[in-house]
């Protein structure tokens, strides 16, 4: 079998329309030469989703060994979440045989499984070949970890099961605020990222992106906004780039307003978590005011220790970020979910009420958008399962950050 090296530069070298690589892949197809084939659709993959399907259909058809680059793979992602079914199948295959790509079954039941929910036959009866004794819901290709995980240009998202949980605080929980009414929430399955997006990772965004040195960029929907500042345990603008402050590229990103989490998270074809997929996320599974039971101390999490929880022990205030995943993570392997930086929401803030709900979006409009998780600045309180903040989404601080989250 013939190996296919196809280089990324070939999208610019060659400025062909889509429809022109598909009559040249094509043509060489009924030529015979499938490797050549391949490549002409290869390249106009990110244009077409039919080039896309093509190429993929020959892969698995022909069994042709081709080297898929993850950065071809960042440049068609966002374009692949909104293929159709027969395309997300033959993706989810290539990673699930090892075709063009190393075997990996994080990407092959991500996409098996978008495949699935559409009802593509093959997806269905793929995981059935797996395990004739399962349903499609409960096959092996598509729970093939306990808990697995997709990365998103470097960052690491883990899987979260969806449920119902009571979200809010109950009106005995001490120190609660007004805004934390306690309702059913049912959520559907969501990727989030296993710890809060760092400096490093946010220095790489900006370059890739050319942000220039005032953090200015055009954020969709929304115009042009100012994404990040530098700053002390930040990120800075030094000689063209973008880059971490001295001693902290794995220290969460900071002074990044709402507009910049949604930028990053825009350009690594992720979004921001909704409040409620990250209280639930925070919670994994418990019902206490923090998932460390009834008290945080600072030996589970960065916060201001002169200002313990309903009257604890006092503990110690470090005074700035940790780097991430410095405390033990949470009964679902997230970590830093209580303290460290307040983390922006995608919603805008409004009150909660008492109906049950599935899936919120939070309020239609407003003025200000939802950060949750406390920080290092602030006291325990602000740290709980439950606690809400909010800032206008042009605003940024030294104790607000992100994490990602991803849709199924």
């Amino acid at each position: 079998m013939k190996k296919l090296l196809f280089a990324i530069t070939l999208f610019v070298n060659i400025p062909l329309l889509a429809q022109d690589y598909k009559k040249l892949g094509d043509a060489k197809a009924a030529e015979g030469d499938f490797t050549g084939a391949a490549a002409m659709y290869e390249m106009g993959m990110e244009k077409d989703e039919e080039c896309a399907l093509k190429y993929f259909k020959l892969i698995y058809d022909k069994k042709i060994v081709a080297e898929f680059s993850d950065q071809l793979y960042q440049l068609i992602l966002p374009l692949a979440l909104k293929w159709s079914a027969e395309a997300q199948f033959y993706l989810g295959y290539m990673y699930y045989e090892g075709y063009g790509v190393p075997k990996n079954m994080d990407e092959a039941l991500f996409w098996l499984q978008k495949s699935a929910e559409q009802g593509f036959q093959q997806a269905i009866d793929l995981q059935s070949k797996t395990n004739p004794n399962s349903s499609a819901n409960t096959n092996p290709v598509i729970v093939a970890q306990k808990n697995p995980t997709r990365t998103l240009q470097g960052v690491k998202l883990l899987h979260i099961k969806g449920g119902t949980f009571n979200m809010g605080s109950l009106t005995s929980e001490p120190e609660r605020l007004q805004d934390e009414s306690q309702h059913k929430v049912t959520l559907s399955d969501f990727y989030i990222s296993e710890y809060a997006i760092t400096n490093e990772q946010y220095c790489r965004f900006l370059n890739a992106t050319g942000v220039p040195s005032n953090g200015k960029a055009n954020v969709e929907g929304y115009g042009s906004q100012t994404l990040i500042s530098s700053g002390k345990w930040g990120v800075q603008y030094s000689g063209g780039q973008w880059q971490p402050q001295t001693g902290y590229a794995n220290h969460p990103v900071i002074y990044v307003s709402w507009y910049g989490a949604k930028a990053f998270c825009d350009w690594a074809g992720g979004r921001l978590p909704t409040e409620a997929e990250w209280e639930y996320a925070c919670r994994a599974g418990t019902t206490t005011p923090f998932n460390t039971g009834n008290n945080l101390t600072t030996s589970e999490a960065n916060y201001n220790g002169n200002y313990p929880y309903n009257g604890n022990a006092v503990g110690v205030y470090l005074g700035h970020t940790q780097p991430v995943g410095s405390y033990a993570s949470n009964a679902w392997g997230l970590y830093d979910m209580h303290g460290n930086v307040w983390e922006w929401c995608s919603d805008w803030y409004g009150s909660f009420g008492t109906a049950a709900v599935t899936n919120p979006q939070g309020a239609n409009t407003g003025s200000y958008r939802v950060l949750r998780g406390g920080s290092w600045y602030g006291s325990a309180q602000y740290c709980r399962s439950a606690g809400r903040n909010i800032d206008t989404p042009d605003n940024s601080d030294y104790y607000f950050g992100f994490r990602m989250a991803s849709s199924l």
